[in-house]
């Protein structure tokens, strides 16, 4: 067991004298003698994280003194320097009267305001955001880049317009890229037509204790990106955009099914038997009924039973969990959208998938072609364009198999004969598929191989399909495929 740290002596800073505003950062009329007044951007408090460093076992040895980690001891002991001078580091309240997007909106156009004016008369506009970058042009003249909410606006910081001379100091030898700060000022323009505010007040509200990447070269690393998704959004504002339109497609989905009847509901997370699909479930316990539970791995169960009493028209958009591997496109935990109706069959699904689908696509991206990049953006990887104009094409299980491996499949799919070609066939395209190896897991093995490349090698074009009609093994809840007049749209070999 690694004991605890022994606990740092604080050590009293030496009596500060607060100037008005909050400044206490000017040099000028410091008194020598035996209690010096402190400038809190040289105080140096006595914190090191290297000390720190046995608290966690699995490090055999203090970790090294990089540029980072200079970079917060420097920090930490300018924050302490901060209240030892009687400044908040985290003040509870600015007040905006803006969001950054709305400033750009209001004052970005033409005509709004004239280049190289600032709007004096104009009343003073407050917004709060990231300092993203910073650039000194004199003593007397800082430029930062502030952003909010995926917009970006200058701050012209210039001392003529700041009021307190010794704040404007402060501020201006204080402030570091990564801080949150709150700007109060005048919308302006400068000599070369950018979008800025000049400040009468500016006030740091959260100070960035971590150095951040440059923007210029943003955060690439794949990995760095996954495990500080915080970091992700602020450099990168592709990923702000997937959040966005994630919710914008789940409000999609929400608003079509509501418009069409549909009732959402919310069943349980936890069940004494997983049921609804086959997967490994998660295994949690309940301390109060002293019982294993299992995280559910699909709501089917709970809606069909609603369905049973009476509500016709059900759907439940929430998170499912399999406790199964994880690659590009399988999450232990995932979310779905499942819905029920009544009087329907599978005709009427497909047909209402689509419009769902094309809809969600066109709302969304503003047409029905998207770009699609399979190894991620950037130049000299592969871009795809993949077309969702409405109706999808639609294609036989069976007969898409047979175009994407060029065999004639048997008749009866379920007969010993049909097991071994199925059998032969997974070892002819290095399919693996675990024991037992029968005829309705072989097969499909086969559908989620052979049918994700039938749209490339076949139809040598990007755009859903709807795979119809599945053999009865894969099928065995389903009702019987009621006759041959329920045609795809198109065959595999002529698509429309």
């Amino acid at each position: 067991m690694v004991p605890a740290p022994a606990a740092a002596k604080p050590v009293a800073a030496p009596k500060a004298a607060a100037a008005a505003g909050g400044g206490g950062g000017g040099g000028k009329g410091a008194k020598k003698g035996a209690e010096e007044e402190v400038d809190p951007r040289k105080y140096v408090a006595p914190v090191c994280l290297r000390d720190m460093w046995h608290v966690c076992p699995r490090t055999p040895s203090p970790p090294p003194i990089t540029r980072t980690c200079r970079y917060f001891e420097n920090r930490t002991r300018m924050l302490a320097a901060w209240e030892a001078a009687g400044i908040n580091p985290y003040p509870h309240k600015f007040h905006t009267t803006m969001r950054v997007p709305e400033y750009v909106a209001r004052w970005g156009g033409e005509g709004t305001i004239a280049v190289g004016e600032v709007k004096e008369g104009e009343a003073k506009v407050a917004l709060a955001g990231r300092i993203m970058s910073a650039r000194a042009a004199s003593g007397k003249l800082q430029f930062y880049d502030l952003a909010g909410e995926g917009a970006k606006v200058q701050i012209m910081f210039n001392a003529s317009y700041y009021g307190d001379a010794d704040q404007y100091t402060w501020v201006r030898d204080n402030v570091r890229r990564g801080d949150i700060v709150g700007v109060e000022g005048f919308p302006a323009k400068t000599k070369m037509g950018e979008l800025s505010i000049v400040p009468t007040r500016m006030q740091i509200l959260s100070p960035c204790m971590h150095m951040m990447p440059k923007t210029h070269f943003g955060l690439k690393d794949q990995e760095a990106r996954y495990r500080t998704r915080y970091l992700d959004l602020i450099l990168n504002e592709s990923t702000r955009v997937v959040f966005q339109k994630r919710a914008a497609i789940v409000n999609y989905i929400r608003r079509f099914l509501d418009a069409r009847h549909f009732l959402e509901v919310e069943t349980p997370m936890m069940n004494l038997l997983p049921g609804g699909a086959a997967a490994r479930p998660f295994v949690t316990y309940h301390n109060d009924l002293s019982m294993d539970l299992f995280m559910r791995i699909a709501p089917e169960l709970y809606l069909k039973q609603l369905v049973i009493g009476g509500l016709d028209r059900v759907y439940e958009l929430g998170r499912q969990f399999r406790n199964e591997g994880i690659d590009l496109t399988h999450n232990p935990e995932f979310t779905t959208c499942e819905f029920y109706m009544a009087y329907a069959d599978y005709e009427d699904l497909m047909a209402m998938t689509e419009e769902m689908v094309s809809g969600m696509v066109l709302e969304v991206c503003g047409s029905y072609k998207i770009k699609y990049h399979p190894e991620g953006e950037g130049e000299g990887k592969p871009e795809l364009e993949v077309d969702f104009t409405p109706p999808f094409k639609r294609i036989s299980m069976i007969a898409g198999l047979e175009a994407a491996t060029g065999e004639t499949f048997p008749a009866d799919l379920g007969s010993a004969e049909a097991t071994a070609f199925f059998d032969r066939l997974c070892a002819k395209h290095h399919i693996k598929c675990g024991a037992p190896r029968t005829g309705a897991r072989l097969l499909d093995k086969l559908v989620g191989t052979c049918l994700s490349c039938l749209r490339v090698s076949v139809l040598s074009s990007f755009h859903p399909l709807t795979f119809c009609n599945p053999p009865p093994a894969l099928r065995p809840q389903a009702t019987s495929w009621r006759s041959p007049s329920s045609t795809p749209r198109s065959s595999p070999t002529t698509p429309s």
